[in-house]
């Protein structure tokens, strides 16, 4: 059946109207976007299982050693899944010689499983992740986040003064690489998935997915983002915290107040916390090199390296048994910070709060720099909260009405001194909101992560931080792309052409009058037994003979260069080095390196030119249009 005029009109009409309308869509790079979100809801996914796994042992475990065999029960915070049985009754005083020796019983263990299997386990987590994404192009061996849960599972439950973001953070991102091997990814994208694999460990850890997709890019550098890696941290840590907390429930890290009221009268005392945290941020810092540097790298030298960390582990005894609370991960002193009226009546119990912010600086350094596994996240939130809290405390007391509620200022605290020494002044406000479910502090917390990011500009807490992304070698690699390397002299050496010959003891004019009627700039200056001995330019012979007079005095032998002999294989960056030793615009093509091998051809400049030029438009060509 035909169509009338009208009909043919109006399914014209229609056609062009639909293909005006999809049009926009098909800018959409739709396989792109299927692959990102593949990848990331993969990584997170994985990471989501690992953290679950994780925090169950790590409870069971912790219960076990030091509840059950310690009869030590550290304080947990409000918000924190009990899944192993709570104690009964009115607590018994500890086994002091358990809590004594317990954690170098776990330093030996830990010492033994990072030595033996992967090195790379020893320390906190988040310096190998940043290492691994600036200088081993997001290579993570596929044992390394093994061994590290397992040795941080260990390094925690006995004592080790450490957090559990360092160690999940560095074994999802290394999930992160084994799954970019598995799927055969380039260098960009495994790193993009080490970010990604970071990111989702740390949010479902925490339960902060926000703070955590943020810190995941921000940590990397101390004045700068990993731009490209910021959707796919998000997507990955949103399926990791979906995991963690379908598994767990819901809710935030720490109990605090329904509400803090905002009183502009404070900010002063605000500014002045953060100076005092800045310092407690230096101390922190400053300590911990110390003590790797005087006491645990003599230790080394000294002893198997297995064993440095249960040497850690037994100085840490010793400080348990005059300060326990320094023990495990302190989330529950950071608790008490934030509810510190509550429990500290003394007129001076700022004091308890510093001491207690001392302590845990001396535990963590003593675990970390000995060579325990664990992360210095969770510490410094817990110092800066306990300082924080006791300069709260101690303005409640002076300015009772500025400062009602002193627990406000644990809270700031935390991002202070965290954003400060690692850098990280954006995900570290994000996430200590998360962390409380609160976000009534955000323009306190805003003046003090300014002020502690200021005064701590020159400390580091990672050393693998770098300053922007221009600086990383991750990025020099992407974009300094060196074209010639890809191509081979034999592709472009011209076969069969010969350079002209001379002897060493042949005068300049005789050596100008060769290369004058032949058909290169250049020529070779062989001995009495055929081997290549120099070679000599155009420009050496007529600068010797117009400038200095020397033609018939000057041979050959005293202007000739150390001879640059080029084979097939070589690539073409390796030859334009060779022009440039030489200061030859033509050199010769030899079957093997040697100075009496068979002479193949020649290539010049121009040769090198040509195919760097070709190479790029080739290039240009393929590019995506715009």
């Amino acid at each position: 059946m035909s169509l009338s005029d009208w009909e043919r009109a109006l399914l014209l009409r229609v056609t062009r109207d639909t293909r005006r309308l999809l049009d926009p869509w098909s800018a959409l790079d739709m396989r792109r976007l299927g692959k990102v979100l593949l990848h990331s809801v993969l990584v997170g996914a994985l990471a989501g299982l690992a953290a679950c796994l994780f925090f169950y042992a790590l409870e069971w475990c912790e219960w076990l050693l030091q509840g059950e065999l310690a009869n030590f029960h550290p304080v947990k915070p409000d918000g924190e899944v009990h899944i192993t049985p709570l104690p009964e009754g009115q607590p018994h005083a500890p086994r002091w010689w358990v809590l004594l020796t317990l954690p170098a019983l776990g330093g030996l263990v830990c010492g033994f499983l990072v030595q033996r299997f992967a090195p790379e386990a020893a320390g906190p987590g988040s310096d190998a992740y940043i290492d691994a994404f600036h200088n081993r192009r997001g290579q993570i061996p596929w044992h390394v986040p093994i061994v590290k849960l397992f040795a941080s599972l260990v390094t925690i439950s006995t004592g080790g003064s450490a957090g559990r973001e360092g160690p999940v953070m560095q074994s999802c991102s290394g999930m992160g690489s084994t799954l970019s091997r598995i799927m055969r990814l380039e260098d960009h994208e495994r790193r993009i998935l080490v970010v990604a694999g970071a990111a989702a460990g740390t949010g479902a850890i925490f339960r902060t997915p926000l703070g955590a997709a943020l810190y995941a890019v921000e940590v990397l550098y101390r004045d700068d983002f990993e731009s490209d890696a910021i959707v796919p941290s998000i997507i990955a840590s949103v399926t990791g915290y979906s995991i963690f907390t379908t598994v767990y429930g819901q809710g935030n890290l720490f109990g605090t107040a329904e509400s803090y009221a905002f009183e502009p009268m404070a900010l002063p005392l605000y500014a002045a916390m953060a100076v005092g945290v800045s310092a407690f941020g230096i101390a922190f810092v400053s300590l911990r090199d110390a003590l790797a540097k005087h006491v645990f790298s003599p230790l080394r030298a000294k002893m198997p390296r297995m064993l440095v960390p249960a040497a850690g582990g037994a100085m840490l005894g010793l400080l348990a048994l005059l300060v326990p609370q320094a023990l495990g991960t302190g989330y529950g002193l950071l608790q008490g910070a934030i509810d510190v009226a509550s429990w500290i009546p003394s007129e001076r119990g700022y004091l308890l709060l510093w001491g207690l912010a001392a302590a845990k600086i001396l535990s963590t350094s003593l675990t970390i720099t000995s060579g325990g596994s664990g992360g210095e996240f969770g510490p410094a939130l817990v110092v800066g909260g306990l300082a924080g809290g006791g300069f709260g405390l101690l303005f409640h007391q002076w300015l009772p009405g500025a400062v009602p509620q002193p627990g406000a200022f644990a809270l700031v605290g935390m991002g202070a001194m965290f954003g400060g020494v690692a850098h990280v002044p954006i995900s570290s406000l994000i996430m200590v909101c998360e962390m409380t479910g609160s976000y009534d502090l955000l323009v306190p917390l805003m003046l003090a992560e300014g002020i502690a990011f200021v005064l701590l500009r020159t400390v580091k807490i990672f050393r693998a931080q770098v300053g922007m992304r221009v600086d990383s070698p991750a990025h020099r690699d992407e974009h300094t792309v060196d074209i010639l390397e890809g191509m081979l002299a034999k592709d472009v050496y011209q076969h069969g052409e010969k350079l002209s010959v001379v002897e060493p003891a042949d005068n300049l004019q005789h050596v100008l009058e060769v290369i004058s009627s032949a058909g290169y700039p250049g020529l070779l200056v062989r001995d009495d037994r055929g081997t290549i001995v120099g070679s000599i330019s155009l420009d050496a012979v007529q600068g010797s003979i117009l400038d200095a007079g020397l033609g018939s005095v000057a041979v050959a032998a005293d202007v000739m260069m150390r001879p640059q002999l080029i084979t097939p294989e070589d690539n073409l960056h390796d030859v334009l080095h060779a022009f440039l030793l030489s200061g030859m615009s033509v050199l010769p093509v030899v079957a093997q390196r040697r100075y009496d091998a068979e002479i193949l051809g020649v290539i010049t400049q121009l040769d090198v030119t040509r195919a760097y030029e070709h190479a790029v438009t080739q290039r240009l060509l393929a590019r995506p249009a715009a």
